[in-house]
């Protein structure tokens, strides 16, 4: 993996030595009071869970990460943080983020990729919080300070089945400030571009839409010549991208999607690796690349992917789906990446995102602040264990 000179040289004149000494998975869900599940053409979301990592340093600090996947699949992260953690506790490192590179150096026969990827980078997630916790500072000093003082965010949501849903979110975005807003499509190519054709004409005048076409994790994605059809819809009504038209892997799909559209396509959320990164973008797939600490490997692995999406001219917007822990740990990456300069904000209700969190997101219009807390700013307690216990078979499903 491409190595960032960002982290080579930190303004940190402090120890940002690390040692683990035990790790813990912490499974939670915020379930939703019947009536007020989140429902999408893609099934119904009864709870919102989080798989958590939690670890303990040599001198007793603790600090948080979050393994992305977990909001689909929680019940399969334990196993895999035991494992990684026989390779991690006891082993002393000279600084947090250089411990998602040793997992993988250590690990590299069975943890390429996936959901493996995503708990390694919880566990160096949780590491960064822990020592920047231990030097008062927040995470984004270790990973070579901001670049920026705060940063635009788009609406992220637009889940429903039907389009009045749809339209009422994204007008409830654009009168809380936000410039973009990001919906999802239906089931169907004709159905997604009578969609646009009713929210779009809608929408205030300078509000710009994004549509997420969810193919990038589809069980029966679409064909190509579709995927086509509706970003030429997209690209009709003046889309701001649109998003994962072809399932993850079909980098050529991605390509000659690319090719026919005049509006900027973008992906892939899920990817696990900087490998499949670099396959995609080096193919000439994408115009936006979009990582996300929590799938990707941690904050080493997500900046070469923006180092590498930059020296291919390709912008870098972080997805960001998850608990506090998933928010802040891509807010301080972002911050921290010249390339970054737009970032994903869900403003679905998730009770579990907001109870994690220090302080409230300094967001206002339409721009979040730079944090300043200890660490991620987030925090875990045994009440908040309490008030949210892991409930199995509710959370994200896609049918």
């Amino acid at each position: 993996m491409a190595t960032p000179s960002v982290f080579d040289a930190t303004d940190i004149d402090r120890d940002s030595a690390v040692q683990v000494e035990s790790v813990r998975t912490v499974l939670l869900s915020a379930v939703y009071p019947p009536g007020e599940e989140l429902t999408w053409v893609g099934g119904v979301i009864r709870s919102w869970d989080a798989a958590l990592v939690e670890v303990t340093l040599s001198d007793g600090t603790t600090g948080l990460g979050e393994v992305g996947a977990g909001i689909m699949a929680a019940r399969a992260v334990p196993g895999i943080v035991e494992e990684l953690s026989r390779y991690l506790v006891g082993v002393p490192l000279a600084h947090p983020v250089r411990v998602g590179d040793h997992l993988r150096d250590h690990t590299a026969f069975w943890s390429r990729g996936g959901l493996t990827s995503g708990a390694i980078g919880a566990l160096e997630t949780a590491c960064v919080d822990a020592v920047a916790k231990r030097l008062g500072v927040p995470a984004h000093a270790l990973l070579g300070g901001t670049v920026r003082e705060k940063i635009e965010v788009y609406a992220s949501g637009g889940l429903g089945t039907t389009f009045e849903h749809i339209k009422d979110w994204a007008h409830q975005q654009v009168a809380a400030g936000l410039r973009t807003v990001k919906f999802r499509a239906m089931r169907d190519p004709a159905t997604t571009i009578a969609l646009l054709d009713f929210v779009v004409p809608s929408l205030p005048a300078r509000t710009r839409f994004v549509l997420d076409a969810v193919q990038g994790c589809a069980s029966t994605p679409w064909a190509i010549r579709d995927c086509v059809l509706v970003g030429e819809a997209v690209a009709a009504h003046g889309g701001r991208w649109y998003e994962e038209p072809c399932r993850a892997e079909n980098v050529a799909g991605y390509v000659t999607v690319r090719a026919a559209l005049p509006v900027a396509i973008s992906g892939v959320e899920s990817h696990g690796t900087f490998e499949q990164f670099r396959e995609l973008i080096t193919a000439g797939g994408v115009d936006i690349a979009q990582p996300d600490v929590t799938f990707v490997g941690g904050f080493r692995a997500f900046h070469a992917v923006a180092d590498l999406a930059a020296a291919h001219g390709v912008d870098c917007v972080p997805h960001v789906w998850g608990s506090g822990v998933t928010l802040m740990a891509n807010l301080h990456a972002s911050l921290s990446h010249a390339n970054v300069r737009l970032f994903e904000y869900c403003t679905l209700p998730n009770p579990l995102r907001d109870a994690l969190l220090v302080s409230p997101p300094d967001l206002r219009d339409g721009m979040l602040a730079t944090p300043t807390a200890p660490g991620l700013g987030v925090r875990l307690t045994p009440q908040l264990e309490d008030a949210f216990p892991f409930q199995p078979g509710a959370g994200h499903v896609i049918r």
